[in-house]
């Protein structure tokens, strides 16, 4: 069969349409995948530097507390102690994250149940400790949160603004931050639910929708980790510690506590905003922690950096050598 110069052109012409196609096929697959890895790079990042530290007081105070996580699972404890929410000799045990609140410390054991010392006015720290088998804890000012196995949230102590139900908050969450008297929970697709106090606009009751890593929550402002490594903000901003817009940049890690925010870079720097009367510290870090006017970051050698408020021993200026665990516990 005699086949013509135009249908000649026309069939080399649709084979290399479909070879632009399936070039541009394997060029958004490969896109994807990379988009994706970094994703799973992100998410990781984020959870390898939460738990690692923690800085108490703030909110009313004036004062501060602090706990770090040494390699043997045990945890040094430094700063205002008037509760017993940082005894000098530190807590023995074998823990996989902590969490400080105004006066109160918790500490996630490794065989899921919690550990709890200080101030248990509102029942925030009960001395017995809360079993299960939980993943992540927070504490807030007077509050506490546990994230279950099964993504449903445990909460106990004071609650007059709805920061922390005594029947807990069911769904599927990954990620969980107490402020001063609101709650925020990270959902498994990316968006957060918040509850408690919203007088600052920092709990809205509908959530936050968006693509989030990782969340952290002040005395009454929020932050949210996005996917790309910017940063979400919303709530009081009187300080600047939560701009409208947000904060552009790569980070891995955030920190808010009474009015300043901090965020860990990719490169190991911190970014610092807000109330800064006492100062900031670069470095390479892999955590950070916000106190109320104190701040700690964890070195990649596992000693400490303190800068800010140094009242009651909370931030010692030289740090505090260890050494601390470096990388998360697996459960």
């Amino acid at each position: 069969m005699h086949v013509s110069g135009c249908q000649r052109i026309q069939r080399v012409s649709l084979h290399g349409e479909e070879l632009a196609y399936d070039a541009l096929r394997v060029f958004v697959n490969c896109q994807r995948e990379r988009r994706l890895n970094k994703v799973r790079e992100r998410k990781q990042a984020a959870r390898k530097a939460n738990g690692l530290l923690a800085a108490g007081g703030g909110y009313m105070l004036v004062t501060g507390h602090s706990l770090a996580i040494r390699v043997d699972g045990s945890i040094a404890c430094w700063g205002y102690n008037d509760q017993g929410q940082a005894p000098p000799d530190g807590v023995p045990g074998n823990f996989v994250a902590i969490a400080a609140g105004a006066r109160h410390s918790l500490a996630l054991r490794v065989d899921g149940g919690i550990a709890c010392w200080g101030d248990n006015t509102a029942g925030q720290a009960p001395p017995e400790g809360v079993p299960g088998n939980f993943v992540a804890i927070a504490a807030g000012a007077s509050h506490s949160l546990a994230l279950r196995v099964d993504g449903s949230i445990a909460c106990w102590g004071y609650n007059f603004n709805g920061q922390a139900p005594p029947d807990g908050v069911p769904g599927n969450f990954v990620a969980i931050a107490a402020g001063a008297r609101h709650s925020l929970a990270l959902r498994v697709d990316g968006g957060i639910a918040c509850w408690g106090d919203n007088t600052a606009g920092q709990a809205p009751p509908e959530g936050v929708p968006g693509n989030f890593v990782a969340i952290a929550a002040g005395a009454s402002h929020s932050l949210a980790l996005r996917v790309d490594g910017s940063i979400a903000c919303w709530g009081y901003n009187f300080n600047g510690q939560a701009p409208p817009d947000g904060v552009p940049g790569n980070f891995v890690a955030i920190a808010a506590c009474a009015d300043y925010s901090l965020a860990l870079r990719v490169d190991g720097g911190i970014a610092c905003w807000g109330y800064n009367f006492n100062g900031r510290v670069p470095g390479n870090f892999v955590a950070i922690a916000a106190g109320g006017r104190h701040s700690l970051a964890l070195r990649v050698d596992g000693s400490v950096a303190c800068w800010g408020r140094n009242n009651r021993g909370q931030a010692p200026p030289d740090g505090v050598s260890g050494p601390f665990r470096v990388t998360q516990a697996e459960l």
